[in-house]
């Protein structure tokens, strides 16, 4: 009881004054950021990249983020471990060429990832850092 009245936890991924709302869903949207990608110390600012958020499945703590830029389309696959926290489960690069790996948090207006990317051209591999802050 909290101020007499009852207090009830919502289950896990669900959240509102009646627990019908998916913690997902408020994040749906458009998102509008720049990675920054980090390689032999010098930092590499990509282009102004749009992401688009939405539900992945019916599965209730899986959504995909989609970005296009000007060399590539990136389709990002995560799963909720929290209301602000997600895992990424795989990530699907259109050059073939690129891994990427990391954690993230998101919040009703913005989300961050962050980890290690590597690129493989011409036989050889190189590895970095990458972060990418968006906003709604």
């Amino acid at each position: 009881m909290l101020n007499n009245e009852a207090v009830c936890a919502c289950k896990d991924f669900y959240q509102g004054a009646t627990c019908d709302t998916e913690s997902r869903e408020t994040y749906v949207g458009i998102y509008n950021g720049t990675p920054v990608t980090t390689f032999a110390s010098t930092d590499i600012n990509g282009p102004v990249t749009e992401y688009s958020l939405e539900k992945n499945g019916v599965e209730i703590a899986k959504f995909k983020i989609s970005s296009t830029d000007s060399d590539n389309t990136t389709q990002y696959f995560f799963k909720l471990t929290s209301d602000t926290d997600f895992i990424k489960e795989n990530v699907d690069v259109s050059d073939g060429r690129t891994t990427i790996s990391g954690s993230c948090s998101i919040f009703t207006t913005n989300f961050r990832m962050s980890g290690t990317i590597s690129r493989t051209e011409n036989g050889r591999t190189t590895s970095g850092t990458f972060v990418i802050q968006a906003y709604k």
